[in-house]
């Protein structure tokens, strides 16, 4: 009779209380679960958002040439585009914690308006400085939204549903990322728009979500049984510092050095041994909770030692590791040796991203049927690896349809992999806070896997290049500005008047750039490693009312617990 009633008042009410019942985090009020209308609102906000992602990743990689025409620089051409992933892994960790406290409404409006913001500086730039910091910024704000989107699904959504939001925002994301290259060379290449409008289309679809947040999104708020105050004062500013800092010194040491800095010089020696010294502190601070606690720790140390979550996140990182290496090095090749325009440059690698999407979709649908996930980070891992040692291969010889195949190895084992990891992660952990905790993990490793195979192919990119290229062109006594400026993509006079020069700039970006997938290799190999770790067991991906029994009413009290880190 008492569960007739409540289910009547719910009903009558159109919505569900979610009460916290741990001594660690409650709600100061009742949790409202989203009415029907409210959670496809939540997810329409989810895969728009996810859409302007994976456009914003990609829509630099054909204007970093119109940019550095701009503003010169070109030792600063690289952090254009990694930007943007360093500044979404720095903040991840801190801005956890920040959504765990205040209003899901009030933090959508506040990242939204960081969003335009950073558009704005970027567009309006008169600066090579400013397009970098405006990027950072973009990347910041999305985290932001990312993690609350993450958040939302991770407590609303069953495992079943949650794979299928997952594989929708990997296709969304995947759209976004094949229409970037064409929007921005289409902007770029029209000397009304230019370049800048590459970053002013995002504005008014941000506009558009910030009007459904502010006046249609209800509010949606974890908190801990402390006041707000007292809850900003117990986070882990110190441990959020050192990961920032690390996020920020390491891409910096990758591109700079041997760029920018000899290798024997001393910024190069002060920062590596500034990084490292951060990075040991770093660990030692997170493991042992000094100056925090153990459940107030920036880090999701939990997760990342749960067997389960912590190897879905490393196959995340690898997927991301080979995604940016694909998408962003095979256009080069195409430009430099096929001598595409960058259009025709992101042409070619459409093969990648629609086996990539087909796999994102397909890999989504099969995952709560078939239950048991290692076959799939262990065939993404074969395919990853396998696709990485035939595109080591490639030469200016190589034929279009050859390089094509070889992208769709790569493509269905990013795929299979890219957002079914966080749904694996989210199946096997039962509480919700474990799960937010698991999303926090994923978001760092998807990001911070893109970021890392951007600084480190970035590097090789330029300092094996110029190698290459001094050695090969010493007769012609070239300066290493016109070297730069022609591995960045940017047209030189000094290249195109000499046949003999074009040429071995062909050859020699071919050789690098067929080099660089040695580093998918190793993701490949690292994935496919991670799978044979996993337990070869079933998750149950079936709804909590299927679970409880067929004809069984759920509950209208749902319990939410967020655990500690510390032990029991």
């Amino acid at each position: 009779m008492m569960a007739t009633f409540n289910a009547a008042i719910t009903k009558e009410l159109n919505l569900e209380r979610i009460t916290a019942r741990t001594s660690e985090l409650t709600t100061e009020e009742p949790l409202l679960k989203p009415s029907p209308w409210q959670w496809r609102l939540i997810l329409f906000l989810i895969y728009l958002t996810s859409l302007l992602n994976g456009y914003d990743v990609s829509n630099v990689a054909n204007i970093q040439a119109s940019v550095y025409e701009a503003f010169g620089h070109i030792e600063l051409l690289p952090w254009v585009a990694l930007s943007y992933t360093m500044g979404a892994v720095a903040v991840t960790p801190m801005v956890r914690r920040v959504v765990e406290t205040f209003d899901a409404k009030v933090l959508y409006t506040i990242f939204y308006v960081l969003f335009i913001v950073a558009c704005t500086v970027s567009g309006s730039a008169t600066s090579i400085y400013a397009v970098i910091v405006g990027r950072a910024l973009m990347g910041l704000s999305y985290t932001g939204v990312y993690q609350m989107n993450l958040n939302l699904v991770s407590v609303f959504a069953d495992a079943q549903e949650a794979a299928r939001i997952a594989g929708m925002v990997g296709m969304f994301w995947a759209v976004g990322i094949i229409v970037g290259p064409f929007i921005s060379a289409g902007f770029a290449e029209n000397s009304v728009t230019t370049w800048r409008w590459a970053f002013y289309i995002n504005l008014p679809f941000l506009g558009v979500l910030l009007c459904l947040t502010t006046f249609c999104l209800s509010p949606y708020t974890v908190r801990s049984t402390t006041s707000r105050p007292d809850s900003l004062l117990s986070m882990d500013f110190v441990g959020g510092a050192l990961h920032c800092a690390i996020s920020i010194l390491l891409p910096c040491a990758l591109i700079m050095s041997g760029i920018s800095w000899s290798w024997n010089s001393s910024s190069t020696i002060i920062t590596w041994v500034f990084l490292a010294i951060i990075f040991i502190v770093y660990i030692v601070q997170q493991k042992y909770a000094l100056l925090t606690s153990s459940k107030n720790r920036v880090f999701p140390v939990d997760a990342l030692t749960h067997r389960i979550a912590g190897l879905a996140a490393l196959g995340a990182a690898c997927s991301g590791i080979t995604y940016a290496i694909s998408l962003y090095y095979l256009p080069l090749f195409y430009a430099f040796v096929r001598g595409a325009s960058p259009l025709e440059a992101a042409v070619h690698v459409i093969p990648f991203i629609c086996f990539f999407i087909l796999s994102i979709i397909l890999a989504s649908i099969a995952l709560p049927l078939v239950g048991y996930y290692a076959p799939f980070f262990a065939l993404a891992g074969i395919l990853m690896l396998v696709g990485g040692v035939l595109m080591t291969t490639i030469t200016s010889a190589t034929s279009d349809r050859t390089i094509f195949g070889y992208q769709v190895l790569l493509a269905i084992g990013v795929g299979l992999i890219f957002s079914n990891a966080y749904s694996v992660a989210n199946a096997s952990l039962k509480r919700p806070g474990e799960r937010i905790a698991a999303a926090a993990l994923f978001n760092m490793a998807s990001f911070s896997g893109i970021c890392l195979a951007l600084a480190v192919a970035g590097s090789l990119y330029h300092n094996v290049g110029m190698l290459l290229l001094q050695k090969e062109l010493a007769q012609y006594g070239l300066d290493r500005v016109y070297i730069s400026e022609a591995l960045a993509g940017v047209a030189s006079p000094a290249f195109q008047a000499n046949a003999r020069i074009l040429e071995s700039l062909q050859e020699t970006v071919s050789i690098v750039v067929s080099s660089l997938f040695y580093i998918v290799v190793f993701a490949g190999a690292v994935c496919l490693l991670a799978s044979l770790m996993m337990r070869w067991e079933k998750l149950d991906f079936k709804p909590k009312a299927e679970q409880e029994g067929d004809g069984e009413e759920r509950d209208n009290v749902i319990q939410l617990t967020i655990p500690s880190s510390s032990p029991p």
